[in-house]
């Protein structure tokens, strides 16, 4: 495969996991919260348009949230 095919299938990875850890860490707010949180979960579009900062958290929890969830699941398999 050429590199400029590799680069291109990585950043469809890239996209499509960062949103979704953007959406877990939405969710995780909306349930931790009780539905306090007044947040709109964007869609795709416009998450990619948008380098907000309170994305940019957002997107950490989720990601934290699976690397938990990982460690957990290994955890308990040992």
């Amino acid at each position: 495969m050429s590199i400029a095919f590799e680069i291109f299938i990585w950043l469809i990875i890239e996209t499509g996991l960062s949103f979704l850890f953007y959406s877990t860490g939405w969710l995780l707010l909306k349930v931790v919260t009780l539905g306090r949180y007044k947040g709109e979960l964007k869609d795709f579009a416009s998450y990619r348009a948008s380098k907000a900062r309170k994305v940019d958290l957002i997107f950490l929890l989720g990601f934290c949230f699976y690397v938990v969830l990982i460690i957990f699941m290994a955890y308990l398999s040992y």
